[in-house]
């Protein structure tokens, strides 16, 4: 599809987005360097009726990532900063676990060290802490993920670290390094790195995020100092730029640095991961794609290239009711590769195994995992996050979700179908889960053994759990601010806790002596064996 006829299946696509009282979108496309589509949709500013442009600026999120991961590949060209030493080698204040991982494997999310932001998001959801708090949030961990070089599990804290041994190696701010060097010589005169949502940036859209009653809020991150994790502000324009030089690499950097770009990980087990330096990279349909999405608080981006083609995809928004850039640049792509494109891969139909549907715990991982149908298609929750994850058929009959924000998952379905265990595999690890329900969880016992308040020296953070009624509670609270949410008891010695800031919620494991709960391992989908203590009664 080309010419007159792809715009019109474009702007059918993007037409509904294109509303005067909401918030909305940017899209870029472009294909060997000529621009096939450009547009703006929605407003910029639901408050002052500011339309978006091709021009208006909005924050790309993670989609930052790649930019940070090539300046620490330029530092290293200068001899600067070396890659496989370890992140306590350029900050030295982390002298426990958290200093042990390599810069590549952090920004390969291999580092299996904590993050500051999920961390933060448990203890005060979305109370601003204090500059400094995402350092020292690091330096205080004595637990983590996983042991570096494992497994993966996306972890923007690492690439906070990396903005820090950049900015201590190359003799200038992280921010001012990113526009002299990769800003400046493409031409992005509309891009930079801002730290903090209470800066006025001149020409940005607003973020938006829906309120209780129906209108809308600003969307403004709960940090004042996001780095290389996901500080830019871009437009369209200049993204194209960005996405056609990707291919070409003709301003800057060594074939062998760009090489390393997108040099994918092997794993302990010789799996190979899907995850570079700041860039996914996979088959789409046959053709081979490189791309990151990115998210805020009240917006979201999609860079999709598919460079044996010259083909690039942008798309910027904020707020956009019912938006999902990177469904929108698949869509696209469809459309703008149609002939080049193989038949999708097959999903498992939900109704093959409606009898292990739920959510299935283990004692061992303090993990749970869900088996949902969504859409008559078999999906699966990590801690029974909203986000969910594709299953595919693998080799040798195996059911995996393959690695995208984390490594492979491997599902034993149909040997749980046969004996009513369900065995998955992350990381190298493999662990029996047991199926959990609210339904058939005895509730009085738990309160008995549950309520009362507990401490986590990692998070420093202050957990009560409390009965409200028929509803049980937990209270999270560090010094800058307080959460709450509803715990729903799963069994004796398990809970979840629904935490919509993270779009999911939060396994939590309790121990138990003498008939009382002597504390609890939180998990998340990218925290792990967080451990809490019980507070001693008053």
């Amino acid at each position: 599809m080309v010419g007159p006829e792809l715009v019109s299946a474009l702007d059918a696509m993007f037409l509904p987005f294109n509303r005067s009282d909401a918030p909305g979108l940017t899209v870029g496309i472009a294909q060997h360097g000529k621009v096939l589509y450009r547009q703006g949709f929605g407003l910029a500013s639901v408050e002052h009726a500011v339309a978006n442009t091709p021009t208006t600026r909005l924050r790309i999120g993670s989609t930052s990532k790649h930019f940070t991961g090539l300046l620490a590949l330029l530092l290293a060209e200068d001899g600067k900063l070396d890659l496989d030493a370890s992140i306590r080698s350029y900050i030295a204040e982390l002298t426990g676990p958290g200093g042990d991982p390599t810069l590549r494997q952090l920004l390969q999310h291999r580092g299996g060290s904590r993050c500051y932001l999920d961390v933060g998001f448990l203890s005060r959801g979305l109370a601003v802490p204090a500059k400094g708090t995402a350092l020292a949030t690091q330096v205080r961990q004595t637990g983590r993920n996983f042991a570096p070089g494992e497994a993966m599990i996306y972890n923007n804290g690492g690439y906070h670290l990396v903005s820090i041994a950049i900015e201590r190696v190359g003799g200038a701010s992280f921010e001012e390094q990113l526009k002299q060097r990769l800003f400046n010589p493409l031409g992005m005169v509309n891009t930079a790195s801002i730290q903090s949502d209470y800066v006025i940036t001149p020409g940005i859209a607003t973020m938006h995020t829906r309120a209780p009653d129906g209108g809308w809020r600003r969307g403004l991150f709960m940090s004042e100092e996001i780095r290389g994790e996901g500080a830019i502000v871009s437009t369209v324009d200049d993204m194209l730029r960005w996405a056609e030089h990707l291919r070409t690499r003709d301003k800057f950097g060594s074939p062998a640095t760009w090489a390393a770009l997108t040099e994918l990980p092997t794993f302990p087990d010789g799996s190979v991961g899907s995850y570079a330096l700041g860039l996914m990279i996979h088959s789409y349909r046959g053709v081979r794609i490189v791309h990151h999405a990115g998210g805020v608080v009240g917006g979201s981006s999609q860079l999709l290239t598919a460079p044996d083609h010259g083909l690039e995809i942008v798309i910027l928004a904020n707020g956009a009711r019912g938006c999902n850039p990177v469904e929108l640049a698949e869509q696209a792509l469809d459309l703008i590769l149609a002939e080049h494109l193989a038949e999708r891969t097959p999903t498992i139909a939900a109704a093959d195994y409606q009898d292990l549907l739920g959510d299935w715990w283990s004692a061992d991982t303090g993990m749970i995992y869900s088996l949902i149908d969504e859409k008559e298609v078999l999906k699966l929750s990590v801690c029974c996050s909203a986000q969910t994850l594709p299953l595919e058929r693998g080799t040798g009959g195996q059911v995996v979700s393959p690695g995208f924000s984390t490594g492979d998952i491997v599902i034993g379905l149909d040997e749980a179908a046969r004996g009513g265990e369900l065995t998955v595999r992350f990381g190298g690890q493999s662990a029996v889960y047991r199926r959990v329900s609210k339904d058939t969880a005895d509730v009085e016992a738990f309160a008995t053994a549950a309520v009362g308040q507990y401490y986590s020296a990692d998070a420093d953070c202050t957990a009560v759990v409390v009965r409200d009624g028929e509803r049980f509670v937990l209270r999270c609270g560090d010094p800058y601010g307080q959460i709450e949410n509803e715990l729903i008891c799963l069994g004796e010695m398990v809970a979840r806790v629904a935490h919509p800031l993270m779009g999911g919620l939060s396994a939590l494991s309790f121990a138990k002596q003498d008939g009382r709960m002597t504390g609890f391992r939180l998990n998340t989908e990218r925290t792990r064996n967080l451990t809490f203590e019980r507070k001693q009664d008053n």
